[in-house]
């Protein structure tokens, strides 16, 4: 008798619920967004503040939902962490070069 070593797939599987309420979600932040910004109800730092607190928690929903993050994959993230980095090495040489 062989025996497979297989884990079983413990992860709830992807519907199209689940991706329509993430998708609420993200529209409901970006309404946020758009409301705290154009009312002009809080000062600047506040408003941004409240902005990238949205913005991570969109970042988050996107990567986990529709870019499989939670996945044991690790290919999309090497692509990711790769991405910011060239970005944060660019950022700092154009940062550099100006002065």
């Amino acid at each position: 008798m062989t025996r497979t070593d297989h884990n079983e797939n413990t992860r709830p599987r992807e519907t199209t619920s689940l991706h329509l309420k993430s998708f609420g979600w993200m529209l409901l932040f970006t309404a946020i967004a758009f409301a705290l910004v154009g009312g002009g109800y809080f000062p600047a730092p506040v408003t941004f503040t409240v902005l990238l607190f949205l913005a991570f928690v969109q970042l988050i929903l996107q990567l986990t939902t529709f870019m499989h993050l939670d996945r044991r994959s690790q290919l999309p993230i090497l692509f990711i962490v790769s991405g910011v980095g060239f970005s944060v090495i660019i950022a700092v040489a154009l940062w550099i070069m100006k002065g």
